[in-house]
């Protein structure tokens, strides 16, 4: 298993991680991937998958305030009008290929209906939240690879602890900054005892552009990952515990346009680079009339909410976290034969190198 960023002395930022570096740092929330593999070159081949974020146990009954940003808007994230309108999120979070939107989609109604079939008798409809980046590179994105089962598999396996990064899940068949990337976590242990956490499905960039905690490592690293570029995308989930209401949600979610700037996106013209960021403090559940008094309902939730002036701890660690869990997908991913061919992992022992070419590790002691 390979090494992550931190554990070669690589130190984004001021702020301690969690105890697995990792979203599932957010009490409550679990990770879960399927991935698929098959085929070869000139065949019907696969190098996707899906990757789901479950906030709570029960999302539909215990919904949860969210809020996002689309830094770039060419690409997809389901869900998002009515988060945006309403402020809540009600469905698990799901990361694939762009071309199986529709498939996963159509799996997580598939699995909340067959789990809750209340939603149903109450003539309720779903709308899930499905977010997309492109694996073309790598994928052969036409055949549509992931299937409903495979949804319902991620779901069931998904775990709180430590998360598998690099190629797995939704994360298979990326590629960053040229080399080859998926998913990527890390979090941070916030003042007032909060915490928050990151996930990132990274596929954007170019070599030259990358940058490791301020090391601009793309311009002096020999070989890259792959010559094939696509403007390739970003999907970033941020998870906390601290209670922020919807607008400041949004807000947070803005932040981490810097963490991927750090790490050498400028956002391109064909980037889909999307943000949704969801606080577990508050439950939101549907309202129900009294039995008591039903012509007397209580209209009014009392609700706590960090205050604005408390807001930077958490920009601040979001930045951090966000550049952390890019770095993280790098590191995690080893090469991969895909439909243009091979793609490379970035050489770590190479980074390292140029890291200390600049002194980085001799600045990090002092």
């Amino acid at each position: 298993m390979k090494k992550r960023a931190r554990e070669y002395g690589i130190r984004f930022g001021k702020y301690k991680t969690g105890a697995n570096n990792a979203i599932t740092d957010v009490s409550g929330v679990r990770v879960g991937h399927e991935t698929i593999i098959e085929g070869e070159l000139g065949g019907r081949l696969a190098r996707t998958g899906v990757t789901v974020i479950l906030p709570n146990k029960d999302i539909y009954n215990n919904k949860v305030f969210a809020g996002g940003y689309t830094i770039n808007g060419a690409g997809e994230m389901s869900g998002m009008n009515q988060i945006n309108e309403w402020g809540i999120m009600e469905t698990p979070i799901a990361l694939t290929s762009s071309m199986n939107v529709g498939i996963v989609h159509d799996g997580l109604v598939d699995y909340l209906y067959r789990k809750l079939p209340e939603i149903r008798d109450t003539r309720n409809v779903i709308l899930p939240v499905v977010a997309e980046c492109n694996d073309g590179i790598l994928n052969d994105p036409y055949y549509r690879h992931v299937r409903q089962e495979n949804v319902r598999a991620a779901i069931e396996r998904a775990a709180g602890g430590s998360v598998d990064e690099g190629s797995v899940g939704g994360g298979t068949g990326m590629v960053c900054c040229s080399y080859k990337a998926g998913i990527g976590t890390s979090s941070r242990r916030l003042p007032w005892n909060y915490c928050l956490g990151v996930l990132v499905m990274s596929n954007f960039g170019n070599k030259d552009d990358l940058v490791i905690d301020g090391i601009p490592i793309g311009k002096f690293l020999r070989q890259g990952g792959t010559k094939e570029h696509m403007e390739g995308s970003i999907i970033v989930v941020i998870a906390t515990d601290a209670p922020l209401l919807p607008h400041q949600l949004v807000r947070l979610s803005k932040r981490a346009a810097f963490g991927i700037g750090k790490c050498g996106s400028f956002a391109e013209n064909g980037s889909g680079e999307i943000v949704l960021a969801f606080s577990t403090a508050k439950k939101v559940k549907d309202y129900k009339p009294s039995p008591t008094h039903p012509a007397r309902e209580n209209h009014v939730r009392n609700i706590q909410m960090l205050k604005n002036e408390a807001l930077n701890p958490l920009f601040e660690a979001a930045v951090e976290a966000v550049e952390e869990a890019i770095a993280n997908a790098l590191f995690a991913s080893g090469d991969m034969a895909g439909r243009k061919g091979v793609v490379k992992a970035i050489d770590i022992e190479e980074v390292l190198e140029i890291m200390d070419r600049f002194n980085y590790f001799d600045m990090k002691k002092g």
